[in-house]
């Protein structure tokens, strides 16, 4: 039985909700997905927003625009597909031609700072979520990505990335030539707050933190 919350999204999703169309999907890794979209409406992007996928009926997932391409209006989704749910599930059997309601793009609480440094840190499911910001990022600055779990490509969208474990966090972090910083945490809650820790420990304060599941 439908909980008023979705019953509410729903009536809220036949209101204002629009149409993406699947131009392709990409298995960077056997658990991460890029999704390439056609938005015929558009969208004004900045970094971080999220469009609210219908992935069923009365079900929704929010996934994070890694990318935005105002000219030919493509967007790419990175999501991470490596466990049973919903929106994994949902991710998985697009193909090219599929369509499918969303709304949005909505939140974009994240935004590169004017910190000479960048860190993003987070498990796969935050992938995306950091390309945004290094997309948007001034190209000057330096941005450094840290992935916690199992290995991944070098590189994803352009964006550099290392991989690692919680053990390897505090040594990476040390070996990175900090100055002026802004630290990203993205991705599972308990992880944040790990990690967050660890930051404070090592006598850095700015820290932005956006948990996605728990």
């Amino acid at each position: 039985m439908s909980t008023l919350k979705e019953k509410a999204t729903a009536f809220f999703m036949s209101r204002i909700g629009k149409t993406a169309y699947v131009i392709n999907t990409t298995a960077i890794t056997d658990s991460l997905l890029q999704i390439t979209l056609h938005l015929p409406e558009g969208i004004k992007w900045h970094s971080c927003q999220h469009l609210k996928c219908e992935t069923g009926k009365h079900t929704y997932r929010d996934y994070t625009i890694a990318s935005w391409d105002e000219v030919t209006q493509t967007a790419i989704l990175l999501i991470h597909a490596g466990h049973e749910g919903a929106g994994s599930n949902w991710a998985r059997q697009l193909q090219p031609e599929h369509s499918f309601f969303y709304a949005g793009p909505g939140g974009g609480f994240h935004q590169p700072t004017a910190a000479d440094n960048l860190v993003c840190i987070g498990d796969a499911s935050a992938i995306g979520h950091f390309v945004s910001l290094y997309k948007r990022r001034h190209q000057q600055q330096q941005f450094h990505t840290m992935i916690i779990g199992k290995p991944l490509p070098p590189i994803i969208l352009d964006m550099p990335i290392d991989s690692g474990t919680s053990e390897q966090l505090t040594n990476w972090i040390q070996t990175l030539p900090l100055q002026e910083t802004t630290f990203y945490l993205a991705g599972h809650i308990p992880l944040l707050v790990k990690t967050r820790k660890t930051i404070k420990d090592l006598g850095w304060k700015q820290i932005k933190s956006a948990g996605f599941w728990d």
